[in-house]
């Protein structure tokens, strides 16, 4: 596959869609201008390119292996790590105050988007080191943050976190990792931790293990958790990485499905010695900082892979010749037509680029948000755009997450036979995006914590305001959009009604529509993106050609009628009710 960051498709969403000037604007980003910006956006494009592209099919195969306890990254990755710190990508949009470049995290979700379509297993070990980084920030002493955050800034060391132990998924009150109090004020840490991304390998000088754990006498359940830190070497009285290693053990590196190149651990801690980050029993309010930001990230991942989904369909679509389109020939001097010519062809295309364009505005339209919680001008304004990404994270992770597994199948059955063999790689997009919607939160945890937590605990207050700015945004639109407006104003009307009835509805049948509502929410604030970019192709007020602004407005009323009719159905089935059958392990009654 010849994958291309879609550099123009996010000049066009950043500059005329979503206000990009607004957000340079913001306190700390005056360094960086326009100009600047898209520079990065083209740098983001070259260096994906040469060095990710190139191992990713190593990273496949061989992949990552474990040899007498240590992981060894697959063929390839060290080089493009060294690459990676060297320029400065993993610093992109840490804070200056420890060696970042302090850049709009709108600018580094282009590049975990190009990270994800040319390699996602690379791709993780930024998520990682920037979480670990972030929940230092929030919850870190002043020496963890002088200490660990420029080596991990830096990439010179990198972060993982340990979460998940052999009895527990996402129930983490069941965590039984210990952790005992020493008499220097550090902790013993023993338990074992599954299912670990990058928990080893040999690309950085040192790890920084981030872990739950439950300090003796702490009560159970999530309230009892502590989260602490653990490096892999120890370090010296000025904080520099020794030969000593602490007594944490790689007990394997699981047989996955995807993302081969990325070591997924099992690992024991036998009186590991670690401490203790923010307070006792806090450790779950820490681990949400890193695992909010993972969410988002995943759903960058999933549009990262839908992308590069799309780009193979489409390329294999023009290229391949396949019998004749009704009609006039498209290719008349030769055997038969290229895919393209057949209108069922040219109708998946077209639908899975509107869903292309729509999601990344909603991706990057969640990226702004987060730019604005950290930098808006007043505490105010930070709240509130903290409140609606908080809203918006669970919906853009399963979302996107899933939209990327549907390209994906999507690419795979337009190259038809040739799709499920290997030459063509589209099949590893299948296997490699397909974790992205289970890891941090399946899409059913996420529905949950959607309608639980976040529309139900502001009494759908963020929720409501975003339906009215829908309603807004439709009545904003030129007459010659009228198809456009109507198809807004009805996506807004139909989130309206689906939030009132998840307000009002007794637990049992909200958690049992819980997805559809997410289903809903997605194609809603799809079809709000689809009005702005049809609004923005419309004026063609940009430095797009005429040709680029009808393609967008067709791809924008692709989306409207293509997909967003998928609402009807998922408002239809959230209200059927919870199932009245009673499951047993040999069948359901």
């Amino acid at each position: 596959m010849d994958y291309q960051l879609p550099q123009r498709d996010i000049t066009f969403l950043l500059d005329e869609v979503l206000n990009l000037d607004d957000k340079l604007a913001l306190p700390g980003y005056e360094h960086c201008d326009k100009d600047t910006f898209f520079a990065v956006v083209d740098a983001i494009n070259g260096f994906v390119r040469d060095n990710l592209a190139t191992c990713n099919e190593a990273g496949d195969s061989p992949g990552a292996k474990l040899v007498d306890g240590q992981v060894y990254a697959a063929p390839g990755f060290g080089d493009a790590y060294k690459v990676f710190c060297e320029d400065g990508w993993n610093a992109l949009a840490l804070q200056e105050e420890y060696g970042g470049q302090q850049l709009p995290f709108v600018l580094h979700a282009a590049l975990r988007e190009g990270m994800a379509g040319t390699n996602l297993a690379f791709a993780l070990i930024h998520e990682l080191n920037f979480g670990v980084v972030e929940a230092l920030m929030a919850y870190g002493s002043d020496e963890q943050k002088a200490v660990y955050c420029p080596q991990l800034t830096s990439g010179n060391w990198a972060g993982t976190m340990n979460l998940t132990e052999p009895h527990c998924g996402t129930d983490l009150g069941l965590i039984r990792t210990k952790a005992v109090q020493n008499d220097d004020g550090s902790y013993a840490i023993t338990g074992n931790k599954i299912f670990i991304t990058w928990g080893d390998h040999d690309m950085s000088e040192n790890l920084a293990h981030l872990i739950l754990a439950r300090v003796e006498g702490a009560q159970p359940g999530p309230r009892g958790l502590s989260l602490f830190l653990a490096p892999k070497y120890m370090l010296d009285a000025d904080g520099n990485t020794t030969d000593a290693q602490n007594t944490i053990t790689i007990a394997g590196i699981e047989n996955k499905m995807g993302i081969h190149g990325s070591p997924t651990c099992a690992i024991s801690f036998e009186d590991t010695k670690a401490w203790i980050v923010g307070e006792e029993d806090k450790g779950l309010a820490a681990m949400f900082v890193m695992m909010n930001a993972a969410r988002l990230s995943v759903g960058l991942q999933g549009l990262g892979v839908a992308e590069a989904a799309v780009q193979a369909a489409t390329a294999y679509a023009h290229e391949r010749l396949q019998g004749r389109a009704d009609g006039e020939p498209w290719n008349p001097d030769g055997p038969a037509d290229p895919l393209v010519a057949h209108a069922d062809v040219r109708r998946r295309l077209l639908t899975a680029q509107g869903e292309m364009d729509a999601g990344r505005a909603f991706a990057y339209f969640g990226a702004s948000l987060l730019d604005e919680a950290h930098r808006a001008a007043t505490p105010e304004d930070r709240k509130a755009a903290d409140a609606k990404l908080s809203v918006l994270t669970p919906v853009l992770k399963s979302y996107l997450s899933e939209m990327g597994s549907r390209m994906a199948n999507e690419a795979v059955q337009m190259h038809g036979g040739h799709g499920f063999i290997k030459d063509y790689g589209v099949e590893q997009l299948v296997r490699d995006v397909r974790i992205t919607e289970i890891y941090e939160g399946t899409s059913a945890v996420q529905a949950r914590d959607l309608v639980t937590r976040k529309v139900c605990g502001d009494g759908g207050a963020v929720m409501k305001g975003f339906v009215a700015d829908m309603l807004a945004e439709a009545d904003d639109l030129p007459a010659e959009l009228a198809d456009v407006q109507t198809a807004l104003r009805d996506a807004a009307a139909r989130l309206g009604r689906c939030t009132d009835w998840v307000l009002s509805a007794r637990q049992g049948d909200v958690l049992s529509g819980a997805c559809d509502y997410l289903e809903v929410v997605a194609l809603s604030f799809s079809a709000w993106m689809a009005a702005r970019i049809a609004k923005a192709a419309h004026t063609g007020a940009g430095a797009q050609s005429a040709d680029y602004y009808a393609d967008r407005l067709d791809c924008a009323r692709a989306l409207l009628v293509r997909a967003l009719p998928r609402a009807l159905s998922h408002e239809m089935i959230m209200q059927a009710g919870e199932p009245g059958m009673i499951c047993r392990a040999d069948r359901c009654i």
